[in-house]
Protein backbone atom coordinates (compact mmCIF):
# COMPACT_ATOMS: atom_id res chain seq x y z
CA UNK A 1 0.00 0.00 0.00
CA UNK A 2 1.41 3.75 -1.02
CA UNK A 3 -1.22 5.96 0.17
CA UNK A 4 0.59 8.42 -1.68
CA UNK A 5 -0.56 11.59 -3.31
CA UNK A 6 -1.11 10.94 -7.48
CA UNK A 7 1.32 12.97 -9.02
CA UNK A 8 0.67 14.66 -12.22
CA UNK A 9 2.57 13.39 -14.42
CA UNK A 10 1.14 9.66 -13.67
CA UNK A 11 -2.07 11.74 -13.47
CA UNK A 12 -1.39 12.74 -17.09
CA UNK A 13 -0.43 8.42 -18.24
CA UNK A 14 -3.86 7.14 -16.23
CA UNK A 15 -6.33 10.02 -18.36
CA UNK A 16 -4.79 8.72 -21.84
CA UNK A 17 -6.52 5.47 -20.95
CA UNK A 18 -9.80 6.98 -21.72
CA UNK A 19 -8.44 6.68 -25.34
CA UNK A 20 -8.10 2.74 -27.11
CA UNK A 21 -4.37 3.18 -28.36
CA UNK A 22 -3.22 4.65 -24.56
CA UNK A 23 -5.18 1.18 -23.28
CA UNK A 24 -3.16 -0.87 -25.77
CA UNK A 25 0.25 0.97 -25.24
CA UNK A 26 -0.01 0.41 -21.77
CA UNK A 27 -1.72 -2.44 -21.46
CA UNK A 28 -3.90 -1.07 -18.95
CA UNK A 29 -7.76 -0.26 -18.09
CA UNK A 30 -10.16 1.61 -15.73
CA UNK A 31 -13.04 0.19 -13.63
CA UNK A 32 -15.03 3.35 -12.27
CA UNK A 33 -16.88 3.68 -9.21
CA UNK A 34 -17.46 2.01 -5.81
CA UNK A 35 -20.07 -0.78 -7.42
CA UNK A 36 -18.05 -2.11 -10.48
CA UNK A 37 -14.49 -1.96 -8.31
CA UNK A 38 -16.34 -3.64 -5.45
CA UNK A 39 -17.59 -6.56 -8.11
CA UNK A 40 -13.87 -6.59 -9.41
CA UNK A 41 -12.52 -7.35 -5.89
CA UNK A 42 -14.65 -9.68 -4.89
CA UNK A 43 -14.27 -11.75 -8.93
CA UNK A 44 -10.79 -10.65 -9.82
CA UNK A 45 -9.13 -8.85 -7.53
CA UNK A 46 -5.49 -9.96 -9.52
CA UNK A 47 -6.54 -7.61 -11.89
CA UNK A 48 -5.82 -4.32 -9.82
CA UNK A 49 -2.67 -2.65 -10.49
CA UNK A 50 -3.87 0.63 -8.04
CA UNK A 51 -6.52 2.30 -6.83
CA UNK A 52 -6.96 5.91 -7.00
CA UNK A 53 -8.90 7.60 -4.20
CA UNK A 54 -10.75 10.92 -4.20
CA UNK A 55 -8.92 12.77 -1.49
CA UNK A 56 -11.80 14.47 -0.25
CA UNK A 57 -13.73 11.15 0.47
CA UNK A 58 -15.00 10.25 3.74
CA UNK A 59 -15.57 6.44 3.10
CA UNK A 60 -13.32 4.01 4.96
CA UNK A 61 -10.97 2.07 2.18
CA UNK A 62 -9.20 0.37 5.09
CA UNK A 63 -10.09 -3.11 3.84
CA UNK A 64 -8.35 -2.16 0.80
CA UNK A 65 -5.07 -2.09 2.40
CA UNK A 66 -3.70 -4.93 0.27
CA UNK A 67 -3.88 -2.60 -2.67
CA UNK A 68 -1.52 0.05 -3.89
CA UNK A 69 -3.65 2.91 -3.38
CA UNK A 70 -3.05 6.42 -4.32
CA UNK A 71 -4.88 9.54 -3.09
CA UNK A 72 -6.27 12.38 -5.90
CA UNK A 73 -7.57 15.70 -5.33
CA UNK A 74 -11.36 16.43 -6.89
CA UNK A 75 -9.74 18.73 -10.14
CA UNK A 76 -7.01 15.64 -10.74
CA UNK A 77 -9.88 12.82 -10.71
CA UNK A 78 -11.92 14.31 -12.95
CA UNK A 79 -9.17 14.11 -15.23
CA UNK A 80 -8.98 10.52 -14.73
CA UNK A 81 -12.50 9.77 -15.06
CA UNK A 82 -14.18 9.09 -17.82
CA UNK A 83 -17.64 9.77 -16.26
CA UNK A 84 -19.26 13.42 -16.13
CA UNK A 85 -19.08 13.21 -12.44
CA UNK A 86 -16.15 11.66 -11.48
CA UNK A 87 -16.85 8.64 -8.86
CA UNK A 88 -14.99 8.18 -5.37
CA UNK A 89 -12.98 5.52 -6.31
CA UNK A 90 -11.06 4.14 -9.69
CA UNK A 91 -8.90 1.15 -10.05
CA UNK A 92 -6.46 0.51 -12.65
CA UNK A 93 -6.24 -2.50 -14.15
CA UNK A 94 -3.69 -5.51 -16.48
CA UNK A 95 -5.62 -5.88 -19.82
CA UNK A 96 -3.11 -8.98 -20.17
CA UNK A 97 -4.30 -10.24 -16.99
CA UNK A 98 -7.61 -10.37 -17.89
CA UNK A 99 -6.89 -11.50 -21.50
CA UNK A 100 -4.63 -14.58 -19.87
CA UNK A 101 -7.91 -16.17 -18.09
CA UNK A 102 -8.98 -19.58 -18.87
CA UNK A 103 -12.01 -19.86 -21.64
CA UNK A 104 -15.01 -22.06 -19.78
CA UNK A 105 -16.63 -24.88 -21.31
CA UNK A 106 -20.02 -24.01 -23.16
CA UNK A 107 -22.37 -26.77 -23.35
CA UNK A 108 -24.83 -24.12 -24.77
CA UNK A 109 -24.64 -21.01 -26.19
CA UNK A 110 -22.19 -18.28 -26.57
CA UNK A 111 -23.01 -14.74 -28.23
CA UNK A 112 -21.55 -12.77 -30.96
CA UNK A 113 -21.27 -8.78 -31.17
CA UNK A 114 -21.05 -8.00 -35.06
CA UNK A 115 -20.57 -4.24 -35.32
CA UNK A 116 -22.31 -3.07 -32.05
CA UNK A 117 -20.72 0.08 -31.65
CA UNK A 118 -22.24 1.56 -28.61
CA UNK A 119 -20.53 0.80 -25.20
CA UNK A 120 -23.59 1.44 -23.34
CA UNK A 121 -25.47 -1.28 -25.62
CA UNK A 122 -22.53 -3.52 -25.26
CA UNK A 123 -21.77 -3.69 -21.91
CA UNK A 124 -25.57 -4.04 -21.27
CA UNK A 125 -25.66 -7.56 -22.87
CA UNK A 126 -22.68 -8.75 -21.29
CA UNK A 127 -24.86 -7.87 -17.82
CA UNK A 128 -27.60 -9.54 -19.50
CA UNK A 129 -25.82 -12.32 -20.78
CA UNK A 130 -24.57 -13.57 -17.25
CA UNK A 131 -27.92 -13.15 -15.96
CA UNK A 132 -29.34 -15.56 -18.57
CA UNK A 133 -26.43 -18.03 -18.53
CA UNK A 134 -23.88 -17.03 -21.11
CA UNK A 135 -20.93 -17.75 -20.65
CA UNK A 136 -19.21 -16.33 -23.32
CA UNK A 137 -19.61 -13.17 -25.72
CA UNK A 138 -17.60 -12.74 -28.47
CA UNK A 139 -16.98 -9.03 -30.26
CA UNK A 140 -15.77 -8.09 -34.22
CA UNK A 141 -13.09 -6.39 -34.46
CA UNK A 142 -15.60 -3.33 -35.92
CA UNK A 143 -17.27 -3.79 -32.37
CA UNK A 144 -16.57 -1.26 -29.50
CA UNK A 145 -13.26 -1.41 -27.66
CA UNK A 146 -13.65 -4.38 -24.98
CA UNK A 147 -12.10 -2.30 -22.78
CA UNK A 148 -14.10 0.79 -23.18
CA UNK A 149 -14.68 1.97 -19.55
CA UNK A 150 -18.58 2.84 -20.63
CA UNK A 151 -18.88 -0.41 -21.45
CA UNK A 152 -17.28 -1.75 -18.36
CA UNK A 153 -19.26 0.71 -16.81
CA UNK A 154 -22.83 -0.63 -18.03
CA UNK A 155 -21.77 -4.64 -17.58
CA UNK A 156 -21.79 -3.72 -13.50
CA UNK A 157 -19.33 -6.43 -12.96
CA UNK A 158 -20.54 -8.72 -15.22
CA UNK A 159 -17.26 -8.32 -17.53
CA UNK A 160 -15.51 -10.35 -14.95
CA UNK A 161 -17.55 -13.55 -15.27
CA UNK A 162 -18.47 -13.67 -18.49
CA UNK A 163 -15.60 -14.20 -20.78
CA UNK A 164 -15.27 -11.50 -23.40
CA UNK A 165 -12.81 -11.06 -26.46
CA UNK A 166 -12.70 -10.27 -29.91
CA UNK A 167 -12.60 -12.60 -32.72
CA UNK A 168 -12.24 -11.94 -36.39
CA UNK A 169 -13.29 -14.09 -39.13
CA UNK A 170 -10.02 -16.59 -39.96
CA UNK A 171 -11.42 -17.47 -36.20
CA UNK A 172 -14.83 -17.49 -36.29
CA UNK A 173 -14.68 -21.33 -37.56
CA UNK A 174 -14.00 -22.11 -33.51
CA UNK A 175 -17.96 -21.19 -32.94
CA UNK A 176 -20.81 -24.00 -31.75
CA UNK A 177 -22.61 -24.51 -34.74
CA UNK A 178 -25.65 -23.83 -35.63
CA UNK A 179 -25.56 -20.30 -36.52
CA UNK A 180 -28.28 -18.87 -35.82
CA UNK A 181 -28.52 -14.92 -36.34
CA UNK A 182 -31.19 -11.62 -35.28
CA UNK A 183 -32.23 -10.00 -38.79
CA UNK A 184 -35.39 -8.44 -40.16
CA UNK A 185 -35.85 -11.64 -43.01
CA UNK A 186 -35.93 -14.31 -40.06
CA UNK A 187 -39.03 -16.42 -39.26
CA UNK A 188 -41.00 -15.03 -36.58
CA UNK A 189 -39.69 -15.75 -32.85
CA UNK A 190 -42.85 -16.83 -32.12
CA UNK A 191 -42.59 -19.98 -34.58
CA UNK A 192 -38.92 -20.35 -34.08
CA UNK A 193 -37.20 -23.20 -32.29
CA UNK A 194 -34.16 -22.59 -31.12
CA UNK A 195 -31.95 -25.24 -31.58
CA UNK A 196 -30.00 -26.88 -27.97
CA UNK A 197 -26.77 -25.57 -28.39
CA UNK A 198 -24.97 -23.31 -31.10
CA UNK A 199 -24.12 -19.32 -31.77
CA UNK A 200 -26.42 -16.18 -31.46
CA UNK A 201 -25.89 -13.53 -33.57
CA UNK A 202 -26.76 -10.02 -32.98
CA UNK A 203 -25.56 -7.02 -35.45
CA UNK A 204 -24.90 -3.10 -35.50
CA UNK A 205 -27.77 -1.19 -34.48
CA UNK A 206 -28.49 0.77 -37.65
CA UNK A 207 -27.49 -2.00 -40.21
CA UNK A 208 -28.04 -5.63 -38.54
CA UNK A 209 -25.73 -8.33 -39.32
CA UNK A 210 -23.27 -7.48 -42.30
CA UNK A 211 -23.98 -9.43 -45.34
CA UNK A 212 -21.09 -11.42 -45.54
CA UNK A 213 -21.98 -13.09 -42.25
CA UNK A 214 -25.85 -13.87 -43.15
CA UNK A 215 -24.32 -15.93 -45.57
CA UNK A 216 -22.83 -17.96 -43.58
CA UNK A 217 -25.64 -18.49 -40.65
CA UNK A 218 -27.98 -21.28 -40.58
CA UNK A 219 -31.13 -20.13 -39.73
CA UNK A 220 -32.22 -16.34 -38.84
CA UNK A 221 -35.19 -15.26 -36.35
CA UNK A 222 -37.02 -11.88 -35.93
CA UNK A 223 -38.68 -10.47 -33.55
CA UNK A 224 -42.18 -9.18 -34.98
CA UNK A 225 -43.51 -5.42 -33.84
CA UNK A 226 -46.69 -5.04 -32.98
CA UNK A 227 -49.04 -4.04 -35.53
CA UNK A 228 -49.75 -0.60 -34.05
CA UNK A 229 -45.97 -0.22 -33.72
CA UNK A 230 -44.46 3.21 -35.14
CA UNK A 231 -41.09 2.81 -33.43
CA UNK A 232 -38.08 2.97 -35.90
CA UNK A 233 -36.13 -0.26 -34.78
CA UNK A 234 -35.62 -2.35 -31.30
CA UNK A 235 -32.67 -1.42 -29.28
CA UNK A 236 -29.88 -4.13 -29.97
CA UNK A 237 -29.98 -5.05 -26.20
CA UNK A 238 -33.30 -5.11 -25.72
CA UNK A 239 -33.53 -7.30 -28.82
CA UNK A 240 -30.66 -9.67 -27.60
CA UNK A 241 -32.04 -9.82 -23.74
CA UNK A 242 -35.42 -10.98 -25.70
CA UNK A 243 -33.62 -13.85 -27.64
CA UNK A 244 -31.53 -14.48 -24.86
CA UNK A 245 -34.65 -15.26 -22.72
CA UNK A 246 -35.89 -17.72 -25.37
CA UNK A 247 -32.60 -19.59 -25.87
CA UNK A 248 -32.34 -19.78 -21.71
CA UNK A 249 -36.13 -20.97 -21.17
CA UNK A 250 -35.88 -23.90 -23.78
Amino acid sequence: MFNELLTKNHAKILSSLHLKKFRQKYQLFTVEGEKSVSELITSAPHLVKELIIRKSMATDYSALDNFNIFRAEDETMSKVSSMSTPPGIIAICSMAGYLESDEPDCDKYVLYLDDVRDPGNAGTIIRTAEWFGFKKVFFSPGSIDLFHPKLIQATMGSFFRVFCREMDESSMDTLPRPWVGATLDGKSLAEFKFPPTGTLFVGNESNGITPYLVQKLDSMVRIDESSTNRAESLNVGMATAILMYEIAKR
